[in-house]
């Protein structure tokens, strides 16, 4: 009840369970209990010193006298709420990020909303990105929109040409280095 004072039953349990538990989780909880029970740390100090909230503490401290060790411990089913997308959409969302070199988060919302018609907060969709699927980010190499298809091509011909043109005026190839000037900046 609020405004008791709730004791530690079973004191003399607590270092001998602390000595030998692996858990790190339940460790912490055994370190509290023992500081309050075992060495007359007060409450707020212990609380203090493990960093966690007063309810808390007092939650561990009901649990240990109602259950003893066994309620320290996690229990293995977790309930909370489920993810919107389970691990088969993941798997199908990763195979579509997959088709494109890269994405912009809204871009992926939009897929998301598309494909499994769950809306995702940009917040949400970026831990998913790197958390789940390791995607970094980063600013996209900008793409000229004048720039041909076939770019990689057209130097080649061009420069077969231009070496092809210098050496019918005699022009040894060890004599030949060619530069690049940027003609869009004066």
């Amino acid at each position: 009840m609020k405004g008791d004072i709730v004791g530690i039953q079973n004191r003399e349990e607590l270092p001998k369970r602390l000595r030998t538990e692996t858990d790190e989780r339940v460790r912490t909880r055994l370190i509290f209990l023992n500081a309050m029970g075992n060495h007359d740390i007060s409450y707020e100090k212990a609380s203090d010193i493990c960093g966690l909230s007063l309810s808390t503490g007092y939650v561990w401290i009901r649990k240990w006298n109602a259950e003893g060790y066994e309620g320290l411990k996690d229990k293995e089913t977790r309930t909370g709420r489920p993810p919107r997308l389970n691990d088969e959409n993941m798997s199908k969302l990763e195979e579509i990020l997959k088709s494109k070199a890269y994405w912009t988060t809204k871009e992926v919302i939009m897929e998301i909303k598309a494909h499994f018609d769950v809306d995702l907060s940009e917040d949400q969709t970026i831990k998913i990105l790197r958390n789940k699927f390791q995607m970094l980010f980063s600013k996209p190499y900008p793409m000229d929109y004048r720039k041909p298809a076939n770019a990689e091509a057209l130097l080649d011909n061009q420069l077969d040409l231009v070496l092809f043109l210098l050496k019918e005026k005699g022009i040894k190839e060890e004599e030949i280095a060619i530069g690049f000037i940027d003609e869009a900046r004066p």
